[in-house]
């Protein structure tokens, strides 16, 4: 892992001997990374308890950094939050299960269910966790500072939540998306070349 920038906090600091790493992800000003072995490595700002990863079984398949938490996905589709519980974010609805994505947000959480429905939680002052009532086939998922977007098996986007600066506005005719990411006020997509 190399990791650059901002480092008030050690979040570009990467852990000595940190080796074997299968994925990463960057939170507000923690880091994390993902070992071959299913454990999970955090380091950066401990303010909530971020970079404390809980005790447990090493199965872990996925992560993601939220602002002022974290998640995990286990191999058995059960996600593991930690860190800020404000709003609820590290809050995992009970009876969540068959997880296959999961995405931190800025206060709010997202998790992809493997029948391609979305549960969100955590801080709905936007409508980030009102999830559309007819959003069905998503195939992934990625939370914005105060917005959402999903990408449906057929290569459309659907976004919600705030939108002051155009972010959930997804663009006319966008269609063959293989990619989503929700940055702070902004959305991207990557097109399937053609």
């Amino acid at each position: 892992v190399v990791a650059w920038g901002r480092n008030d906090y050690g979040q570009t600091t990467v852990p000595a001997g940190l080796e074997d790493v299968v994925q990463i992800s960057g939170g507000y000003d923690h880091s994390l990374a993902l070992r071959e072995d299913g454990k999970v490595v955090a380091w950066g700002n401990n303010l909530y308890g971020k970079t404390t990863v809980p005790a447990g079984p090493a199965d872990v398949v996925q992560i993601s950094g939220g602002a002022f938490h974290s998640l995990a996905l286990r191999e058995d589709g059960k996600v593991v939050a930690w860190g800020s519980n404000t709003y609820g974010k590290t809050r995992v609805p009970a009876g969540l299960e068959d997880v296959v994505q999961i995405s931190g947000g800025g206060n709010h959480s997202l998790a992809l269910r493997e029948d391609g429905k979305v549960v969100a939680w955590g801080d709905n002052l936007y409508g980030q966790t009102t999830v559309p009532a007819d959003l069905e086939d998503v195939v992934q998922i990625s939370g914005g500072s105060f917005h959402s977007l999903a990408l449906r098996e057929d290569g459309k986007v659907v976004a919600w939540g705030q939108n002051g600066h155009g972010q959930t506005t997804v663009p006319a005719g966008l269609e063959d998306i293989v990619q989503i990411s929700g940055g702070g006020n902004h959305s991207l997509t990557l097109k399937r070349k053609r």
